[in-house]
């Protein structure tokens, strides 16, 4: 088991970057399915999985939307030569506020997710999420011959 993933691991951290170039999707439909695979995911839980990816993705983009245009907002208040500090304490605020909403929205996302995998699945998500902890390391122990 540990070998297999081990393989799957680095798999997925070599080939993330290509997937992470092919789509602005969120997320991207080869991770999608390696993610399926890694996890051995039901079809009920992809199901699931993607009323979860909707509701994120329809709750996220009026935000980001919202936020390119207080940022906008702001960048034209502080070209001014006489700026309003009021105002742009109020922008700052403003786009504080919907950086928040944003981060709600991808914590009840990743709620969501975990909330419907059985125990094997929790284990193998959280594999996953030291070894993205750890993975900046790997090259230090591969110049120093540790592994390979």
């Amino acid at each position: 088991m540990k070998r297999t993933l081990g393989f799957t691991l680095a798999l997925v951290l070599v080939a993330l970057p290509l997937w992470a170039q092919e789509s602005e999707e969120l997320p991207f439909p080869h991770a999608r399915e390696a993610v399926a695979r890694f996890l051995e995911l039901t079809p009920e839980e992809l199901t699931q999985w993607e009323g979860l990816l909707t509701t994120l993705r329809d709750t996220v983009a009026p935000l980001r939307e919202q936020l390119r245009g207080l940022e906008g907002q702001l960048a034209e208040l502080l070209q001014q030569e006489n700026r309003d500090a009021a105002a742009v304490g109020a922008l700052v605020i403003q786009i504080h506020g919907v950086r928040e909403a944003i981060e709600q929205a991808h914590r009840e996302y990743v709620n969501g997710f975990e909330a419907m995998l059985n125990r094997e699945q929790t284990a193998k998500l959280r594999f996953i999420r030291q070894a993205e902890r750890v993975q900046p390391l790997i090259p230090a122990f591969r110049a120093v011959r540790l592994v390979r």
